[in-house]
């Protein structure tokens, strides 16, 4: 299992006990007043059937508060996260701490200044200079990019993963 880094100190409050509090009661109303959308038949049948309010025709789940809150009381405060290596295992929650790279939206040419959406090729070039990177614990499977060029949104993710595995294995 890896380290991580230990926290000797008491983490800094960005917010207090209340603004948490804010954010937590909005936050649940927008779930149930606005929803959340899935691009999952099978998704919505089980939200609907756990007492979500479902709109087939867009897609989005209304969920109510008493299911957020349930779901919430049954997190536990950490947890393993597994690899397939047993050494780069980690445990997420308590006092130790992970950095993992965060994905971006776009791409910036470093050289003109232009945004443009990614390609493959850059994508495995992040996937590659995240990897070299020994300060970097965790590398979840949408990142470096969360679209790519000519790759519809909803399958993005697996393809930006596919590539990164195929690009290693070198074919």
């Amino acid at each position: 299992m890896q380290k991580g880094y230990k926290l000797n100190f008491e983490p800094v409050k960005v917010l207090s006990s209340s603004q948490i509090e804010q954010i937590h009661t909005a936050s649940l109303n927008v779930l149930e007043e606005v929803g959340f959308k899935y691009e999952s038949q099978k998704a919505l049948k089980l939200l609907e059937e756990h007492g979500c309010i479902v709109d087939y025709a867009s897609m989005t789940a209304k969920i109510p508060p008493s299911l957020v809150q349930w779901a919430i009381s049954k997190t536990p405060s950490s947890f393993y996260l597994k690899a397939r290596d047993s050494e780069k295992s980690i445990r997420l929650g308590g006092n130790t701490m992970y950095f993992m790279n965060s994905a971006g939206a776009r791409h910036v040419d470093i050289d003109t200044g232009i945004v443009t959406m990614p390609t493959l090729e850059q994508n495995n070039i992040g996937v590659m200079v995240s990897d070299y990177l020994d300060s970097v614990n965790v590398f979840p499977s949408y990142t470096p990019y969360f679209e790519l060029e000519g790759v519809p949104p909803v399958m993005s993710c697996l393809k930006g993963s596919s590539a990164n595995r195929l690009f290693y294995m070198g074919n």
